[in-house]
């Protein structure tokens, strides 16, 4: 009773689903090459995948198959080739069959590429007659081998746009006819029948490209005969696995679950329902995948470039916001070193007129005290404020000292006017020294990579610091720093 249902679906399926010359594969996301060779090195790495299928599990001759696929790229990921080798198995009928694909991937812009693919190969066919009971096993069909075989091309086209893609292939396309016998009235012969093959596929990222969903559909056509669709959605988790469910008319459902071993190796399985008529009898399906990636892509160098890019891009972009900062910073301290000299001048001028006018009250009371003020009142008039620069120069050191005379950036005690990230901000602050008269000079440190600006250096922390606290004996107002070279 199971053979009969099972050659029962089997026609049923070839009369109304002339895809059931093609091996069915649950798991053609991952190895869409097998189908259209224009697939074949499309994602820019090399990798080996191996499945096999086992349908109708429990039925005696049920279909069972087996699949090995080898896709590669080369030539900057123009040129794509694979290698496809199949067995297909159903009770007494055995094919087989190995092609060889090639494919060419144009550039039609930054993210579109249309891709064109050409497939040869040879395909055989079985059947075990040795299974086969007749009521007359002298019949002559029965004795010659009854295994032959016909060469055989695939073709197909993919069309790429950002996450979109489309692909139509061709298999079959001469539809060889392979003869066994011509002992009868006529030959006794197996027809291959050319098939149509429409795939599309949208790639949605998820959180920046770490995972993926993807809604897939898949038709199946020939000459004569009702279209079969496959619609599926895939969520591939890049770091841990995938997940999968897929609805085939005529047929039933599937579920996949996948696991990412390491980076390159992947392990999948897939769980096949039947809904159609026998759905009862012929049970379950289970698929098995495991693909492997060898090493390092093109692809992978291109990110790896990009992220490059992206650091540098970063980075200039840090020193601008740097360089910015150092400027406003600038335009500040000026701002405020403005603020504090007119501050002091103020406050000078008043502690000024307050003495005059003690003077003014003391020389009323004594002629020696008029005689003191008067004589200290030139003195104070004549004499420099304490805090600016007497004659544009600072004075009052050893020749040595002074930043002309110094090595930038040898060991010993600086007194710095600035430190800032970017050359150009110390080379401003030695011009503006320069205009006050006073010699100064830059170094950068490698230790934190800052640049200093200088006015004099020393030999001991002590003098170094003496001449910080003094405002280098009161000639310069702006604030100085000791920097440390060993």
């Amino acid at each position: 009773m199971k053979k009969i249902i099972l050659f029962t679906a089997v026609l049923g399926c070839s009369g109304t689903l002339a895809a059931q010359q093609l091996p069915l594969y649950s798991h053609l996301f991952f190895a869409q090459a097998m189908v259209n060779p224009a697939k074949s090195g499309a994602a820019g790495f090399s990798e080996l995948v191996t499945m096999h299928r086992q349908q109708w599990q429990g039925m005696e001759g049920a279909p069972e198959t087996s699949a090995l696929l080898f896709n590669g790229a080369t030539n900057k990921e123009r040129v794509g080739y694979s290698v496809y080798a199949f067995t297909d198995a159903t009770d007494i009928v055995r094919r087989s069959g190995i092609y060889g694909h090639y494919a060419y991937h144009a550039q039609l812009s930054e993210n579109a590429v249309l891709s064109f693919g050409l497939g040869a190969g040879y395909v055989n066919n079985t059947f075990d007659m040795a299974s086969i009971r007749v009521k007359n096993e002298g019949d002559p069909f029965l004795f010659p081998s009854n295994t032959n075989g016909s060469l055989d091309i695939n073709a197909g086209i993919n069309l790429k746009v950002e996450n979109f893609q489309m692909g139509v292939a061709v298999p079959q396309l001469l539809q060889p006819t392979i003869t066994y016998s011509n002992n009868y009235d006529g030959p006794v012969a197996f027809h291959l029948i050319r098939h149509y093959v429409v795939h599309t596929q949208y790639d949605l990222p998820i959180q920046k490209d770490r995972m993926t969903l993807s809604p897939m559909v898949v038709v199946r056509a020939a000459n004569h005969v009702t279209p079969q669709v496959d619609a599926g959605l895939m969520f591939n988790m890049k770091e841990y696995g995938y997940l999968g469910a897929l609805y085939r008319s005529n047929f039933g459902a599937s579920a996949q679950i996948g696991v990412h071993l390491t980076p390159l190796l992947t392990l999948g399985y897939a769980h096949d329902f039947s809904t159609n008529t026998f759905a009862t009898s012929l049970g379950v399906s289970n698929e098995f995948i495991l693909t492997y990636r060898f090493g390092d892509n093109k692809r992978n160098d291109r990110i790896e470039a990009e992220i490059k890019r992206l650091k540098d891009k970063q980075r200039q972009a840090d020193q601008n916001n740097e360089k910015l900062l150092n400027e406003k910073f600038e335009e500040f301290k000026e701002e405020l070193e403005t603020a504090n000299k007119k501050q002091l001048e103020a406050q000078s001028e008043q502690i000024a007129q307050a003495t005059a006018l003690k003077l003014q009250e003391a020389g009323a009371q004594g002629g020696g005290v008029r005689g003191q003020a008067a004589q200290r009142t030139p003195n104070a008039s004549t004499s420099a404020p304490a805090g600016t620069v007497t004659n544009g120069s600072i004075r009052g050191y050893s020749a040595d000292a002074y930043a002309d005379r110094v090595a930038p950036g040898s060991a010993g005690y600086y007194v710095t006017a600035g430190v800032y990230g970017e050359q150009e901000n110390a080379d401003r602050m030695v011009q503006k020294l320069k205009g006050l008269g006073i010699s100064a000079r830059t170094f950068r440190d490698p230790k934190n990579n800052m640049v200093y600006v200088y006015v004099l250096k020393f030999g001991s922390y002590e003098e170094a610091s003496t001449a910080r606290q003094s405002s280098l004996n009161g000639q310069y107002t702006g604030k100085l720093w000791v920097k440390v070279i060993q």
